[in-house]
């Protein structure tokens, strides 16, 4: 299972069913349905500019404008192949250079991997849809994140960060949304 891959075929079948109706409803990452799309997009488009070589400071630029336009899924589905392709011919060895300091291709995918499994879930939720992620790529993420997550929560980044409360049988999925500072009921 390509991760990217499967992360962006989640995304789109989440953004496809929102109602259009629905682009202005808050999420649980304290945005817009609409809002959290354009990060996605704009995330992808920073991952596609760092993976090339680009400094911190090319791979950010503009980044804050519409990346949607009038085509949020054909948006979506563009920037998540380039950044899928982007990752699948990027040198491996090479550091970086992200805006936080030079880091490995292994930590910058599990950066944007958790970006879009977890904003798929705020999407989900923010639409009134079903938020259950595909499992496959909940475990493969979690493997990634977990010995991460004194880091994650030193960094503050993700909210409240992971809890360190959570029972030792609550499903996959609560435990990784968890460590991004998702509370889910249940």
């Amino acid at each position: 299972m390509d991760p990217l891959e499967a992360a962006g075929a989640q995304l789109l079948r989440i953004v496809g069913s929102i109602p259009a109706t629905d682009w202005e409803a808050p999420t649980p990452a304290d945005l817009t349905i609409r809002e959290v799309a354009d990060h996605l997009v704009a995330g992808n488009v920073f991952a596609v500019r760092l993976l090339s070589g680009a400094s911190a400071a090319v791979a950010t630029a503009d980044l804050d404008r519409d990346h949607l336009g009038d085509d949020p899924l054909g948006a979506i589905a563009g920037s998540c192949e380039e950044q899928r392709a982007a990752f699948a011919t990027a040198n491996r060895s090479a550091a970086l250079h992200h805006p936080s300091g030079d880091i490995s291709y292994e930590t910058f995918l599990r950066f944007r991997l958790g970006d879009l499994v977890v904003h798929a879930w705020d999407l989900a939720v923010g639409a009134g849809l079903d938020p259950t992620l595909d499992t496959r790529l909940v475990d493969r993420l979690w493997v990634m994140v977990e010995p991460h997550l004194d880091e994650m929560r030193a960094r503050g980044t993700f909210g409240t960060g992971a809890s360190a409360s959570l029972a030792s049988d609550v499903p996959p999925q609560t435990r990784l949304l968890d460590a991004f500072g998702r509370r889910p009921p249940g």
